[in-house]
């Protein structure tokens, strides 16, 4: 369980994430999903996901892991049987003409009071951008080391929907409803 915490800290930190500049859903694919909502813990890695409801059809989630909680703004689309939670940076504040705002994909399965959630995998990434087997998206790495996905939301629908071979996604973290 230590390796979900890593890959989670590295999600969540500044670097070796997986990030697109537009976003994987459009007004049509967004949906709202009620069990969503609620408080999620990861006990053993010490990590705590409250996600409510935003505005329109989206979510606002509150995630904490040791000592640090960071608000996103979330929605969540469907492409084919899969369900992707697709979050930005809380929206509010201008953060200045020089910053972008990214999204980071989470491939997510909600089961009887059980939340999985999945990143795409920066290692698959990075071995796809270095072999250009990454298919038809336009990717490159930032200053940070960030995978950065520059293609369209239809060009990443499209391939999310039949990425190359491997999975695309991380390990999954798991959390568990809580009161």
């Amino acid at each position: 369980m230590r390796s979900v915490a890593v890959v989670l800290a590295a999600v969540m930190s500044s670097g070796c994430l997986v990030l697109s500049l537009q976003p994987a859903y459009d007004d049509k694919s967004i949906v709202f999903e009620e069990s969503l909502l609620g408080n999620w813990t990861n006990a053993e890695d010490q990590l705590q996901a409250t996600i409510e409801r935003g505005e329109w059809r989206s979510y606002k989630v509150a995630y904490t892991d040791h000592s640090t909680t960071k608000t996103f703004q979330g929605n969540l689309t469907a492409i084919g049987a899969t369900r992707l939670l697709d979050l930005t940076e809380s929206r509010g504040a201008d953060p200045g003409p020089y910053l972008v705002p990214v999204h980071g994909l989470y491939r997510i399965e909600l089961t009887a009071g059980t939340l999985t959630a999945a990143p795409l995998d920066y290692s698959w990434f990075t071995r796809a951008m270095a072999q250009k087997t990454i298919g038809r998206l336009t990717a490159s790495f930032d200053d940070r080391r960030n995978a950065v996905i520059a293609s369209t939301t239809a060009d990443l629908r499209r391939w999310l929907t039949r990425p190359p071979p491997g999975d695309v996604f991380a390990a999954p973290m798991t959390f568990e409803r809580t009161p």
